[in-house]
């Protein structure tokens, strides 16, 4: 009789997840261990009645940490720490967890603690990603953090304060992955702005283009320099082959200054309005341009073919674009979405 063997790969998610939670200081507890990993199983492709969510979880043994961070929070269930309520804490505050709003899970002992939580006051303030495991991290004494997040198709984020774990649920080739990427493009819009106002336009777009991806089947999006004759330059040389170059670009930067300046609700409204507009803008078909002083210059345009002999093309229509807008002369910075999550980069040398 043949020997039947088996291979899990759960069990190695389990192995890989238990230990960053003891390389991040959380006490060696079974059920957290696995109710984490239910969490990233239901985030990494998680639906609502056909509409696809794209929930944040933070997993933490102290929520006393936010009160150094201005933040609202609605909890939703308390009790005995289990699996189920692991599962539930997702299932209950997933549809919840929209418009800047993530699930908090508080694990004290032998209890659980849920619900959502919000820290963003205005459309330029940090996330809480940022704010608790990115760039402006602190360390929080007697307390640790694992944050989830998907970052695409079937590919789930585990950061804390000391690592990050990228678990990919498919066997297909792991991304390469810096995370860098979005930040990288975001200071380059933010590069011709006035000095007082690069750290927020820079984190208005990192929080608008990390919601626009989530939501996209693939993006284009290149920067050019804010200077009128090359802007100019571009559009006799780029035609957009049915794309739109807007007569008058849409300023980001006065309307972000703007609402820093006024603080009301009038400000706010714009803002909001115009980044809803842009969030489509990106999502369509085509590259997406946007100058160094965050004006939106045009979407939905298509290039002609700049490929050099010895170019190496990989993927369709978007990848060969990509490579043409390296090409053009006419970029400073070229972001690059697959439809399957790949991201790439290119600077102007």
């Amino acid at each position: 009789m043949q020997e039947i063997k088996q291979s899990s790969l759960r069990d190695a998610l389990l192995a890989s997840i238990g230990d960053f939670l003891w390389e991040e200081g959380f006490k060696k507890d079974d059920i957290t261990k696995r109710g984490i990993l239910e969490v990233i199983n239901l985030i990494s492709d998680y639906h609502e009645e056909g509409t696809a969510l794209y929930p944040e979880v933070l997993v933490t043994n102290n929520l006393d940490f936010f009160e150094t961070i201005p933040n609202k929070d609605v909890v939703i269930q308390e009790g005995a720490l289990t699996i189920e309520e692991f599962r539930s804490a997702v299932k209950l505050c997933a549809p919840l967890a929209i418009n800047s709003w993530i699930i908090f899970i508080e694990v004290k002992g032998n209890r659980i603690k849920y619900g959502i939580t919000s820290a963003e006051m205005t459309e330029t303030s940090p996330s809480i990603y940022h704010q608790t495991v990115g760039e402006l991290r602190v360390e929080y004494k007697d307390t640790t953090i694992a944050y989830i997040r998907n970052i695409g198709q079937k590919t789930v984020e585990l950061a804390g304060l000391k690592n990050r774990l990228v678990v990919s649920l498919t066997l297909d080739e792991p991304k390469p992955l810096t995370m860098n990427e979005i930040s990288e493009l975001c200071q380059s819009i933010a590069a011709g702005c006035e000095q007082k106002l690069r750290v927020n336009v820079k984190t208005f777009f990192e929080k608008l283009i990390d919601e626009t991806l989530k939501i996209g089947h693939g993006n284009l999006i290149g920067i050019v320099e804010d200077d009128d004759k090359k802007i100019d330059n571009l559009k006799a040389e780029i035609k957009g082959n049915g794309g739109i170059y807007l007569a008058k670009p849409i300023d980001f930067q006065s309307l972000i200054e703007d609402s820093e300046i006024n603080k009301n609700s009038e400000s706010s409204i714009n803002l909001k309005a115009f980044a809803s507009v842009i969030k489509s803008m990106l999502n369509h078909d085509g590259i997406t341009i946007i100058s160094t002083k965050a004006r939106l210059i045009g979407y939905h345009i298509l290039i002609d073919s700049y490929v050099n002999k010895g170019d190496v093309l990989v993927g369709g229509a978007r990848s060969k674009a990509f490579v043409s807008m390296q090409n053009c002369g006419h970029f400073k910075f070229c972001f690059y979405k697959s439809q399957d999550g790949n991201i790439k980069i290119w600077k102007k040398p």
